[in-house]
């Protein structure tokens, strides 16, 4: 551990720590994914952190980003707190038990899982037409069984002011059972590889819950504050969570998590997504050429 320390001391570019941090909660708040699909590869592909640290990392920066996004996107009406804490009681358990499996998986199991979750999220972002339209609608195919007055899903029904549109947008919160069991591998991976369990969130609560896509984001976000701040303590306690790497992080992301919601708020960000989905692939293929020890 000493050894990592004193590497990381003369090795680590704070510069370039800082860019990725601005970077990551710029996107990361937009697309209310927390921004670890920014960081862990370029840790561990630019900077050559061992990917635990790296995990560790970019949880204590996701909180960070989460915790600003979140307070914004409260403030303007977007976030579902009720549904955020209903799925939060399968997202926080899969968290834990993802945190402390990272601690007995090998790096290079971690990085390969990681490739194969880039390409997932790569491939709905680029190609299902479904998750990239229009915001302010939510899937009308997406029908709760039970539509009683006291029915689950109308008692997490919600609604919120789209600036872009400027009109009032209602939804209710359709297949809660889908959600849940789909949170817990949400939390699961969000600790396994640092990323706050919003690639799996949003694109749920959007294609299987029939949310509107800026709330889906919103409410992703709030959750992820939760989620990776439960994994980071757990990093913590296996000491691999250094503060000359996340302070720079935390800094330069909370700036681009302000950008971001204000940018999410304006437009939809079609065109961001795919390019972004694109950017995911290229990733992967580099996280899977390493594993391969190719890189």
């Amino acid at each position: 551990m000493l050894l990592c320390l004193t590497i990381a001391l003369t090795d680590i570019n704070l510069w370039a720590l800082g860019g990725t941090g601005l970077v990551a909660g710029l996107l990361g708040s937009m697309l209310g994914v927390g921004g670890g699909l920014i960081i862990v590869p370029i840790l561990t592909l630019a900077l050559h952190l061992p990917i635990q640290v790296a995990v560790g990392s970019s949880l204590v920066a996701i909180v960070a980003n989460a915790c600003t996004a979140a307070g914004i996107y409260t403030k303007a009406g977007l976030t579902n707190v009720k549904l955020g804490l209903l799925l939060e009681t399968t997202t926080i358990p899969g968290a834990i038990i993802g945190g402390f499996a990272a601690a007995i998986i090998a790096p290079s199991i971690l990085s390969a899982l990681f490739g194969l979750v880039l390409i997932y999220v790569a491939y709905t972002m680029v190609t299902r037409q479904h998750f990239i339209s229009a915001d302010n609608q939510s899937d009308a195919h997406s029908v709760e069984p039970n539509n009683t007055p006291h029915s689950l899903s109308n008692s997490l029904a919600d609604s919120y002011n789209d600036r872009s549109l400027d009109k009032i947008v209602d939804y209710k919160v359709n297949r809660t059972a889908a959600g849940l069991g789909t949170s817990f591998f949400a939390g699961l991976l969000s600790s396994l590889l640092g990323v706050g369990g919003g690639i799996i969130n949003v694109p749920v609560m959007h294609l299987v819950m029939g949310i509107p896509m800026k709330a889906a984001i919103a409410t992703s976000t709030f959750m992820i504050a939760l989620t990776a701040a439960t994994g980071a303590f757990i990093y913590q306690y296996y000491g691999n969570i250094y503060p000359f790497i996340i302070a720079p992080l935390v800094i330069s992301i909370v700036v681009g998590s302000r950008i971001g919601v204000e940018l999410t708020q304006r437009t939809g960000g079609i065109w961001l997504r795919r390019i972004f989905g694109i950017f995911l692939l290229l990733v992967a293929i580099l996280m899977f050429l390493k594993t391969a020890n190719v890189l």
